[in-house]
């Protein structure tokens, strides 16, 4: 059978929609899986190993959708699974051929008038509690008449991306001798800001340079283990200085000279490397993202930086999670002792 699935949103999102794509191909053998991905995760997708098609929504433009629809329509669909909740796929899927559609939507007014004339549909947003992701990919999963087990959550190869990691000759990565900080734009949002208004909502952590290099000392103290730092896309007021202070190894490496060890600071990493640097660590910290999935896919152990007043929403989403433990964004000084304490 064929399978079409909407996620034209972020990489995140795909890897939260990931174990019921893998739940497809162990009970379906068979299965073709097709996805309708953005011009945000469409990479990611083209090296996901489960995945046999993806289309592309390239814009918002109509020409872009109708061009979008006219390829689709050239298929007949087993099953078509809207997972991005967007009514723009909702629309889509009225004029695509399947006698099963499996809508997962977020407004209980799309529920009401999805199921005059459909069975399948469920709500999912944060007001109901104890409708986890993991409930919500299991009704998912039980409208395919399939099962969704532990292991569906643990979907990459141990070492899919190993070919993106290019530093061997530098920095080899020997498997749980190091941890991996991932300071990206998150961390400060004074520039974040810019780009993305929301990031004024978010508390500000408010970290210093000195501050900053004393926490690395105290965690490779603590831990006995080389650290390994990657930045996000947006440049940031401590990764400059620390680039600025370090022994530049070549353009996107340098070393960090710490009192006991030494940290290793790497730039421009893309997404695909990153995931293959998580899945040879011992620990990933980072501000809650995308690379939490690709942590707990590999069974790291994972301290998360969330927003205090979002832990419902962040909660439904890791509360499959083995080891895993979140911490609310504070100031640098308070958050450098939380991390280290549960290190």
């Amino acid at each position: 059978m064929n399978y079409l699935i909407f996620r034209t949103d972020r990489i995140g999102d795909f890897l939260i929609t990931s174990p019921l794509i893998k739940a497809i191909k162990r009970n379906d053998t068979k299965s073709e899986i097709y996805i309708v991905a953005s011009d945000k995760n469409k990479n990611f997708i083209k090296d996901y190993n489960l995945v046999d098609e993806i289309f592309v929504l390239k814009s918002k433009k109509i020409v872009d959708r109708f061009k979008l629809m006219l390829e689709l329509r050239k298929r007949k669909y087993d099953y078509i699974i809207i997972a991005d909740k967007k009514n723009r796929s909702i629309i889509f899927s009225f004029f695509l051929k399947s006698k099963n559609k499996i809508f997962n939507v977020s407004k209980k007014i799309q529920k009401k008038l999805l199921q005059i004339l459909y069975k399948n549909v469920f709500l999912d947003n944060d007001d109901f509690k104890d409708q986890t992701m993991k409930y919500v990919l299991e009704k998912n999963c039980t409208s395919l008449n399939f099962n969704l087990t532990n292991e569906d959550f643990h979907y990459l190869d141990p070492n899919q991306f190993k070919n993106e990691y290019l530093h061997n000759d530098i920095l080899e990565l020997e498997k749980n001798n190091f941890l991996l900080l991932h300071y990206d734009e998150k961390w400060e949002i004074q520039n974040y800001s810019k780009s993305y208004k929301k990031a004024l909502e978010l508390t500000d952590i408010d970290i210093n340079f000195k501050d900053f290099l004393d926490f690395l000392s105290q965690l490779s103290k603590k831990t006995s283990k080389k650290i390994i730092i990657t930045t996000g896309t947006i440049q940031t007021k401590i990764i400059e200085e620390l680039k600025n202070s370090s022994n530049k190894i070549n353009e996107f490496v340098y070393e960090i000279n710490l009192n006991n060890t030494r940290a290793y600071l790497l730039t421009k990493e893309n997404f695909l490397s990153v995931s293959h640097i998580i899945s040879k660590s011992s620990l990933f910290i980072s501000c809650h993202g995308a690379f939490i999935h690709i942590a707990s896919n590999y069974k790291i152990k994972i301290l998360d930086i969330i927003e205090k007043n979002k832990i419902t929403h962040y909660g439904k989403i890791t509360y499959n999670m083995k080891n895993y433990k979140s911490l609310y964004r504070n100031n640098f000084k308070t958050l450098s002792k939380d991390i280290i304490k549960c290190s």
